[in-house]
């Protein structure tokens, strides 16, 4: 069995390291000042994961070649950054 790295499989490694590390890690005692985040982030990696690995499986039964996957997944995660900077920037 060939195994076939993709950019949105390192995507989807990356933010489920990031998602156990939050969920392992002790998150201090709340107090009436401070907002806990992190299982909101957490939940976050979680459906960053979903997403990119979904998108990845869909990308490999469209296209059977390795090199036009690396270019259309890395267009991707690129359009996704940008289009997320700029409703960001639009709401703030």
């Amino acid at each position: 069995m060939k195994v076939k790295l993709t950019p949105l499989n390192i995507v989807s490694a990356i933010f489920l390291v990031i998602a156990v590390l939050m969920m392992l890690e002790k998150s201090p005692a709340p107090s009436a000042k401070t907002i806990d985040l992190s299982g909101i982030l957490m939940w976050f990696s979680f459906l960053i994961v979903l997403v990119s690995f979904i998108s990845d499986q869909i990308f490999r039964k469209f296209i059977p070649e390795l090199k036009k996957i690396w270019a259309i997944e890395c267009a991707f995660i690129v359009f996704t950054i940008i289009l997320v900077f700029i409703i960001k920037v639009s709401i703030y």
